[in-house]
């Protein structure tokens, strides 16, 4: 007798010894049921139910025996059964994200301190970067999803890419610079001024001197730093100009610190990417879709 036999057996004791009510429920056969009882009785040579008539009045002593540990047996299977469904359901395994570091503290704390908690069986990894060499990992599968800023600088062949933001570069400076007086900034206004900015592990660094060498922009004298801390206080009390995403002042205190367009700006859109295969783990689509829907909703 198997599970399946296990619960008619107990499902004709609930139903008050009715083989048409129990085979109602069970949705079998009556004919069929009653051969299920009669044909373990005869194999294990015993006795189950006492009868009247042919027709089911009680347990025998030895069913009674059989009942109770069928009870047992049968919610043991369908517990370890829930749980089997219940594991398959969750989510584990290991993935790993690359990001420029400002993007975790200012767009990505809550989607992804979200995912965690939410499946603890996911290992999450953040490779904190610039956008030049998160490129280059996401491309040797040392990451398997990517940060990046458009134009992203790899084939698309080899890419799916996903906006997730829209912003541009704007420049920040002490509220005692004589170009606060101005509402937006040419870029020729960066001419001869001290200026400080990432270095080129950073896709800003790149986009800035592409600029500058169309605008025919030369610095004064420029400071590089892969630290954004470091560059908003290099400004703060100095007449040193910095350009950053115009974002930054979502996470960033910038008492002292004065935003300034450009009249032809830089746009600054954020995606996110993931090398092109035939096939995407659960974790990377689950981690992918949850990133996308949060900033969607955003």
């Amino acid at each position: 007798m198997d599970i399946r036999h296990l619960e008619y057996f107990i499902e004709i004791i609930n139903s008050d010894f009715n083989l048409t009510v129990a085979s109602k429920k069970l949705m079998v056969s009556q004919p069929a049921l009653s051969q299920v009882i009669k044909s373990f009785e005869y194999v294990e040579n015993v006795q189950l139910f006492e009868r009247h008539k042919g027709r089911l009045r009680s347990l025998t002593p030895s069913g009674e025996v059989f009942y109770k540990n069928a009870v047992v047996l049968v919610e043991d299977y369908r517990n370890m059964m829930n749980e089997l469904r219940a594991s398959s359901t969750k989510l584990k395994g290991k993935i790993r994200i690359g990001m420029p570091p400002l993007f975790l503290g200012f767009a990505f704390s809550e989607v992804i301190s979200s995912i965690i908690v939410n499946n603890p069986d996911i290992n999450l990894e953040i490779i904190e970067d610039g956008a030049i060499n998160l490129g280059k990992s996401l491309l040797a599968k040392n990451i398997d999803l990517a940060v990046l800023i458009q134009p992203i600088g790899i084939e698309s062949e080899l890419v799916n890419d996903f906006l997730l933001l829209n912003s541009e570069l704007t420049a920040f400076l002490s509220e005692s610079n004589p170009l606060t007086s101005q509402e937006k900034l040419h870029w020729s206004d960066l001419n001869d001024r001290n200026l400080a900015l990432f270095d080129s592990n950073f896709a800003v660094y790149h986009r800035l001197t592409e600029r500058f060498n169309a605008e025919n922009v030369r610095p004064k004298k420029s400071i590089f730093s892969d630290n954004w801390d470091f560059l908003l206080m290099s400004v703060k009390k100095t007449d040193s100009i910095t350009v950053f995403p115009s974002l930054i002042k979502k996470i960033f205190r910038l008492d002292g610190i004065t935003e300034i367009p450009f009249h032809d700006p830089i746009p600054w859109n954020i995606v996110i990417c993931q090398t092109k295969k035939k096939q995407y783990s659960r974790v990377e689509k689950y981690v992918l879709d949850t990133i996308i829907e949060y900033f969607r909703k955003d």
